[in-house]
């Protein structure tokens, strides 16, 4: 098996073909030479038309002689013979154009002959017979390529499918930089949160807001413990429904006082006098409502209601944990102040903010690395798979197996 290197293969290929196919080639740059020697016939044939034109022609015809000249001159000095690089496409290219040029020829011919024609009898023979001549080469080559050529055009046709490799080789390694940036990017910013995330930490364990959560906590639970002792809810919204669908009626009632007590009981609580007025007048009505079972609700959550009313009356605890509540409050407010003066909110709320920002970012760092992730395998994947049927391809031109090598820059 041969090895080559991707960048060597070309070269190396086209050498293979150069000897593999040597007999058609050499009777391919043969008609090539054939065609370009016609055509050099027939710039010299238009030499003879303007020598002959200065012996016999007048001036106004002699112009007409020398745009027919430079005329199909320059068709002929605009045809491409291909030389060093000898291939299907240029060979066509050139017969095409040789095409070109007979339309060209009897176009230019039938608009500026009749002008000069019985002055250049001779050569106008003369070029009808170059021109046949190279006609019949081209027909001859046309065959030739036809029968024996295709052979070579499939062998050639196969160094087109080789930018392909090139290409997917220099996607492969521009993904493969990309994906180094990112693993480095995202190293920096993982650093970089950690960083931040032990600087939050240190700042939340300022004494301030250790206090502050402490209070918090205190009045978390002192709020189970008055909620706890309202526990009659449930009775207090029966009798808002009796009162507000007319069932039965109670003197001096607030009925809009229930209805925010019932929504938010800790808030009208603590917004009350110290003795709690309104509040001990509604269970005042609402335990005589329940003695009398006029609000129909279970016997054992009705007497669990009036023991609990009954607990408010007798204990007294109730309003010492709303007044407790309410010190706890002020002592939370009195440390928020102490933490706002000290700047240590707006430090705080700084850090969390670049946390969040730096979060997002490393989120679309990742998002972007396995979007080039996935890119960087698809081109691998077809690279491979495109580099396998090349040298399948190159096997069955060549009869020989070549394993094609890739060196990536990175």
């Amino acid at each position: 098996m041969l090895k080559k290197n991707l960048e060597d293969f070309e070269v190396f290929y086209k050498e293979r073909l150069n000897s593999q196919f040597f007999k058609i080639r050499k009777v391919t740059k043969k008609s090539i030479t054939d065609i370009k020697d016609s055509l050099i016939e027939i710039k010299l044939c238009l030499d003879h038309f303007l020598e002959k034109g200065k012996e016999k022609i007048d001036k106004k015809a002699q112009k007409s002689l020398q745009f027919f000249s430079k005329k199909i001159r320059k068709e002929i000095d605009e045809i491409e013979i291909p030389e060093e690089e000898v291939n299907y496409d240029n060979i066509m290219d050139l017969l095409n154009n040789v095409k070109k040029l007979f339309t060209s020829i009897n176009e230019i011919a039938r608009k500026s002959l009749p002008k000069f024609h019985k002055d250049v009898q001779s050569e106008i023979k003369e070029l009808n017979y170059l021109t046949r001549k190279l006609g019949k080469k081209q027909g001859i080559f046309n065959d030739f390529l036809r029968k024996k050529y295709t052979g070579v055009k499939d062998a050639e046709y196969l160094l087109k499918k080789l930018p392909k490799l090139f290409h997917l080789k220099e996607n492969i390694e521009h993904a493969k930089g990309d994906l180094e940036k990112f693993e480095r990017e995202l190293e920096d910013r993982k650093v970089r949160q950690e960083d931040l995330n032990s600087q939050l930490l240190e700042k939340e364990k300022n004494k301030l807001f250790n206090e502050l959560e402490i209070e918090k906590e205190r009045l978390f639970q002192i709020k189970l413990k008055i909620n706890d002792e309202i526990g009659f809810k449930k009775a207090l919204k029966k009798l808002k429904f009796e009162l507000e669908k007319g069932t039965f009626h109670i003197p001096n009632i607030d009925l809009y006082y229930l209805k925010d007590f019932i929504k938010n009981p800790i808030k009208m609580l603590t917004n009350e006098q110290k003795d709690l007025p309104k509040f001990t007048g509604l269970l005042v009505q609402l335990r005589h409502v329940l003695e009398e079972n006029k609000l129909n609700l279970k016997t054992d959550t009705k007497q669990k209601s009036i023991e609990q009313i009954s607990a408010i009356f007798n204990e007294k605890q109730l309003q010492a944990n709303v007044e407790i509540y309410l010190q706890i409050e002020e002592a939370i407010k009195g440390i928020e102040k102490r933490i706002q003066e000290a700047g240590l909110v707006q430090k705080l709320e700084a850090l969390k903010n670049e946390i969040s920002l730096n979060t997002i970012k490393i989120e679309n760092v990742e998002t972007d690395y396995n979007r080039k992730n996935k890119d960087y395998t698809r081109y691998l994947n077809a690279l491979k798979n495109e580099r396998e049927e090349f040298q399948n391809s190159v096997e069955e031109i060549l009869n020989e197996k070549v394993k094609i090598n890739i060196t990536f820059s990175f």
